[in-house]
């Protein structure tokens, strides 16, 4: 008896739904795609229990007559393409004709479906890949398919998703991102009888944004229009002050396909390079559309990944479009707009006028040899055109003060203000470009772990007292020496470790404040889960959160340690880390709020210190359990001895 024997047409249509099929939100993905490409001007999508007990998807496209609607059903059956000719030049999403059959076989499958010349309409029943029905049936034009008990006949792949809660965040995610690459669709999602998606489809991509991220995004957000060598962009870019902890904001499309590409990617964060925190992803919408000669959608059976051509010239359009969005002299509406951008306020006299900013060289395995890419950015149009008064102001204004008491007769007592007491304005989003940001991740955690080690292994020799603070450089870097060596402290990381040590102090629930008056804020379907299933956990952060309504939350209250006008953006954090981190630790949770929390509200890069200040950071950082890491494991302090310094320049 031959050992070889070929799969029957069940067993192989359950294996090639593994391709395909690999959680609910893949199917939501595939059947939108079949209703974009039908025409549909409205999709409405309903999911329960995460997607895994039942999902339906309702378009108003140009549906399908009884022949048409039996053969879809069936393994490489398609209108998309005619031969292998057409592979390389599609306008569809869907091409291969495996979507329907594949979700069939591995559910109870129903397709209704009619054309708007016809009378009656067809529904077609599958159960597990069985043909069982097919019968007329009174439907509106357009097409619905319902899938129910997804995997009920393949419980080994059942078994592997995930809770209702992710499963339900990822068919959110994509049918957001399916509404942003389609502004002309109006799009409804509804999560076990609650709406959580609503786009107006009136063909803006602003509107859609707004519909899906909150209106007050609108005010955030710069147009893209750019063209160049055959590619044309649009879309929208933030400000560097609408951030997220992760890319969920973040959406590529290339000609109404949703994809995932690394050289865009890294286009977009060199674009940012000089205007983001180590941490942070500002909001980012591509539509890209490009020749289909440039470009290869079949490499990847889910659709989600392309190659390019030519890389380069994608990552030069990519990166130059986000600078000309960001430096556009048209947005002149956000030069009136209060900023968090720290710089010195000048004089009547002098005007209102500021330097453009010299944008580093870009970082890149992109750049040409002949040409470098480097573009100035007008720091005041991105950020806005409120400015504060810088130390040296204050510092002179203190100055005049204090002369014209003496003169008086009267000797002001000696300060007393700390660095924390003075007043500095959040400066969040600047950073020092080094050559240590092109490092690749395991770079970085290699330095991170030799760095940290180093540092523990000196701090033997580091006494708590006697450093002597010489001054700043780039109004970043504390220089200190103590005896003939000298020291090297990055003041935001030395901050941010007093912050943490002292909000530690706390219990182990961090207590909590009630607002005088609550605040609401939009949320995601997602969100307003973790608000009923994780009341314990945000309780213990010290949040008292509600739901406030449709699609909205109502923060109650905030630890009474942090700052109220930043309680909304760590909550947003912590909900960011609840998503990402499945079932965390009540330590792990709190250390990374209480970590997030002090390196928001430590001082930054730009903020400039006296010798009182810059004494006083140094004591309080050598008061700390660890102070030679921040809490996020960098370095505070680097150690350079006299030896170290001779070998620098080469003495011998």
């Amino acid at each position: 008896m031959a050992t070889i024997h070929v799969l029957d047409e069940t067993t192989i249509n359950k294996i090639a739904a593994g391709e395909v099929v690999e959680r609910p939100a893949s199917v939501v993905k595939e059947l939108i795609e079949n209703s974009i490409d039908a025409g549909a001007t409205s999709i409405e999508v309903e999911i329960g229990e995460g997607g895994s007990a039942y999902m339906r998807i309702t378009d108003n496209g140009k549906g399908m007559t009884e022949e048409d609607a039996r053969l879809a059903v069936l393994r490489h059956a398609t209108s998309k393409i005619q031969n292998v000719e057409d592979l390389f030049d599609i306008a569809s999403l869907g091409f291969r004709g495996e979507a329907l059959a594949s979700i069939a076989s591995v559910s109870h499958f129903v397709l209704t479906t009619r054309t708007v010349d016809q009378e009656l309409g067809t529904r077609i029943l599958i159960d597990g890949g069985t043909f069982t029905d097919c019968i007329p049936y009174g439907a509106a034009p357009g097409t619905t398919i319902e899938v129910k008990e997804l995997f009920f006949n393949t419980p080994a792949r059942r078994k592997f998703l995930k809770t209702e809660r992710t499963e339900s965040s990822k068919i959110q995610d994509i049918v957001g991102k399916l509404a942003l690459s389609n502004p002309h669709i109006a799009f409804k999602l509804t999560i076990d009888d609650r709406v959580a998606i609503i786009t107006p489809g009136t063909g803006s991509i602003q509107d859609t944004v707004a519909a899906l991220y909150g209106y007050k995004t609108k005010n955030d957000i710069f147009p893209i229009a750019y063209e160049s060598e055959h590619i044309y962009i649009e879309g929208v870019v933030s400000k560097p002050t609408l951030l997220k902890s992760t890319r969920i904001w973040q959406t590529i499309i290339v000609n109404n396909r949703v994809i995932s590409d690394k050289t865009i990617l890294k286009a977009i964060d060199n674009a940012y390079h000089a205007l983001l925190p180590k941490s942070g992803y500002p909001l980012v919408l591509l539509h890209i559309t490009v020749p289909a000669s440039m470009v290869d959608i079949n490499v990847h059976p889910r659709k989600s990944e392309v190659k390019f051509e030519d890389d380069k010239i994608i990552f030069k359009a990519v990166y130059h479009a986000i600078l000309n969005a960001l430096n556009n002299p048209l947005h002149e509406r956000y030069e009136r707009e209060s900023s968090s951008f720290t710089q010195p306020l000048e004089t009547e006299s002098q005007g209102s006028g500021y330097n453009s900013y010299q944008a580093p060289q870009v970082l890149s395995d992109h750049n040409d040899t002949a040409e470098h890419i480097s573009t100035a950015i007008d720091y005041d149009k991105v950020f806005g055109g409120r400015r504060t008064k810088g130390y040296e102001v204050l510092r002179q204004d203190t100055r005049d003060f204090v002369d014209a008491l003496k003169e008086k007769g009267f000797t002001p007592p000696a300060p007393k203000a700390t660095y924390e007491q003075e007043t500095f304005e959040e400066s969040s989003f600047t950073s020092v470009p080094t050559a240590y940001t092109s490092y690749t991740a395991e770079d970085k955690e290699k330095f991170h772990q030799i760095q940290e080690q180093h540092i523990e292994d000196e701090s033997r020799d580091i006494q708590k007292s006697g450093f002597l603070p010489m001054g700043q450089v780039a109004s970043c870097y504390i220089l200190a020496k103590k005896g003939d060596d000298l020291y090297i402290i990055d003041q935001h990381a030395a901050h941010e470790r007093v912050r943490y040590d002292r909000l530690c102090k706390s219990s182990e629930s961090i207590p909590m404040q009630s607002l005088l008056v609550p605040t609401y804020s939009n949320a995601t379907e997602d969100e307003m889960n973790l608000v009923e299933n994780e009341q314990d956990a945000l309780l213990d952060l010290g949040f008292e959160v509600e739901l406030g309504g449709p699609n909205q939350i109502k923060l109650v209250g905030a630890p009474v340690d942090l700052v109220e006008s930043k309680a909304q953006e760590i909550l947003s954090y912590v909900f960011t880390f609840l998503h990402d981190h499945e079932q965390p630790t009540k330590a792990q949770l709190r250390h990374e709020m209480l970590a997030y929390a002090s390196c928001r509200g430590a001082i930054k890069s730009g903020h400039n210190l006296n010798m009182y200040q810059m004494t006083t950071l140094i004591e309080d950082l050598f008061h700390t359990d660890k102070p030679y890491v921040c809490p996020h494991g960098r370095p505070t302090i680097i150690k350079f001895t006299p030896d170290e310094l001779g070998k620098l320049f080469l003495r011998s």
